[in-house]
């Protein structure tokens, strides 16, 4: 009977035909994943030359004055670009790997990645975790939505249950040999960017890998339990393929929808809009009183005093720049909490749809989700503090650009490491793969 089994499935054109377009699918993907890798480390690359070469032309150009230097020299933070991203991008297209600031104010420098043509975010990429999500499923149903009903439709039905010794076991060879078939082209697709991309061999990689064999073996699981009804194969396909469109637009769309409205975020803008009006706003006011507001956060420098009627100095400059900054901390740490929540949100809806949760667990793992990108924001800020400290005491003594180390500002990297939570990315897919098995072993029950 297996021999029969595998027979009749290899020779049917169509299939082999959705065999070759997956795998065929699959390495686009790959490739895609690749080219963007290439753009990431050519403009890390560049980005490290420019800022060499953006101190060694402003320091020739502005070497007595060390205020006016600083002014245009911007200096980069790069966000470490794992292998695997080339396997689920995520938000690396959008939000950037490097970002490059100078030591005026953060704020509107912070968030001016975040003006990006919409459209492009709607369009996403098509990455490995998209043809894993979207179209492994698709096939997997054209495979399986007919398992009963064609046999059943031919006449054949009968003849192959009383040879087979029972329905539950001819199902289960049936879908054996298609379960196999997909995950051949799997792992010939997860081998092949192993090798090409060269992922390193890690926990996060295994995890990548068992999550979205789970997640094919989740839908083998849903497909035995529709066919389980006997229904017609135009009924299967029907309900499978509302499924597929339910749990991968329908649902998630409307969720999206509704947690943006329950967190609203536009503290991005106003937070740039209240750093502008803060230091805009402090050319037509006394000089003191700013003065004062930026010894208190940093007592240190009260020694470098501003005179009222002081036409300009770099000192109250930047004080002034960091006054800003001040002034939109609240609207920036709201904006921070809020994608925190929608993040969250975002994770506990995924706990119910192994889509969702497979492309939230394939961009955390890869490093391409919004906690990655909060987190970068983070270490930018702190980096930004970093050479605001380091610079304030130089310039506000009225050093040249001489006295200053240059050869020391060189490309620094955020290397963001967290644990690989097997439980909370494997339960869900077991869940639902135990949950679907149970209730077509029900089913089979009441048939026999």
């Amino acid at each position: 009977m297996n021999r029969y089994l595998y027979t009749q499935f290899y020779r049917t054109k169509a299939y082999v035909i959705a065999l070759f377009f997956l795998l065929m699918a699959g390495l686009m993907a790959i490739y895609t994943g690749k080219k963007f890798l290439n753009r990431n480390e050519d403009t890390v690359s560049k980005s490290g030359a420019y800022q060499k070469e953006s101190i060694e032309r402003n320091t020739t150009f502005h070497k007595d004055d060390l205020g006016l230097v600083l002014y245009y020299i911007k200096f980069n933070l790069v966000n470490e670009t794992p292998r695997l991203a080339a396997l689920n991008i995520g938000m690396r297209d959008l939000n950037p790997s490097i970002q490059g600031v100078t030591i005026r104010n953060l704020e509107e420098q912070r968030y001016n990645s975040d003006f990006y043509n919409p459209g492009n975010a709607a369009v996403g990429n098509f990455d490995f975790s998209f043809v894993i999500v979207f179209l492994f499923p698709l096939v997997i149903v054209a495979f399986c939505y007919n398992l009963i009903s064609e046999e059943e439709e031919r006449g054949t039905w009968k003849l192959l249950s009383v040879q087979s010794g029972n329905l539950q076991k001819l199902l289960d060879q049936k879908m054996f040999i298609r379960f196999t078939a997909v995950t051949i082209v799997y792992l010939a697709l997860i081998i092949t960017a192993s090798i090409w991309i060269k992922i390193p061999f890690n926990s996060f990689y295994i995890a990548f890998l068992i999550s979205g064999w789970l997640y094919i073996l989740c839908w083998f699981a849903l497909c035995r339990w529709i066919v389980s009804f006997r229904k017609s194969s135009a009924q299967n396909a029907l309900i499978l393929l509302i499924v597929w469109v339910a749990i991968n637009f329908i649902i998630p769309m409307s969720s999206n929808i509704l947690i943006q409205k329950i967190y609203p975020v536009n503290e991005s803008l106003k937070a740039v809009m209240e750093q502008r009006e803060g230091y805009h706003n402090k050319w037509d006011e006394a000089k003191l009183p700013t003065m004062e507001k930026f010894y208190k956060a940093y007592p240190q420098y009260r020694n470098f005093t501003v005179k009222e009627n002081d036409a300009f100095t770099w000192t109250w400059y930047y004080a002034m720049q960091h006054m800003g900054d001040l002034e939109s901390a609240k609207s920036s740490q709201q904006y921070t909490e809020k994608m925190q929540k929608r993040n969250q949100a975002a994770a506990y809806l995924g706990y119910l749809l192994p889509n969702l949760h497979t492309q939230l667990a394939g961009s955390q793992l890869a490093k391409s989700d919004m906690n990655n990108h909060l987190q970068y924001a983070s270490a930018l800020k702190k980096f930004h503090e970093k050479k605001r400290l380091f610079f304030y005491p130089l310039i506000f003594s009225g050093k040249n650009a001489e006295y200053v180390p240059w050869e020391q500002q060189t490309l620094q990297v955020f290397m963001f490491s967290s644990p690989v939570h097997w439980i909370q990315i494997l339960l869900p897919y077991l869940i639902f793969i135990a949950l679907f098995v149970i209730l077509s072993q029900y089913k089979y029950r009441t048939l026999c």
